[in-house]
């Protein structure tokens, strides 16, 4: 037993649009997403290279807080 059976299907401006809003959402969504990873990415890919801006960042975590204590 074979039946055939007709699908209607209807895609209004409100459909196309939304699946526009969908995509460009979803690119803007990766971007944001690689730009907050970046670091990470590329120090996964990375062939350790980058020792110079960990030394520089480890160095300002290391100096001492300048606080401004007033003296009575």
């Amino acid at each position: 037993m074979t039946s055939i059976h007709t699908t209607l299907a209807y895609l209004d401006a409100g459909s196309g649009s939304m699946i526009a809003q969908i995509l460009v959402g979803g690119f803007a969504a990766a971007g944001v997403a690689l730009k907050m990873y970046w670091k990470r990415i590329k120090g996964f890919f990375g062939r350790g290279d980058d020792e110079e801006a960990s030394t520089v960042a480890t160095a300002t975590a290391d100096k001492p807080a300048d606080h401004h204590t007033p003296q009575s």
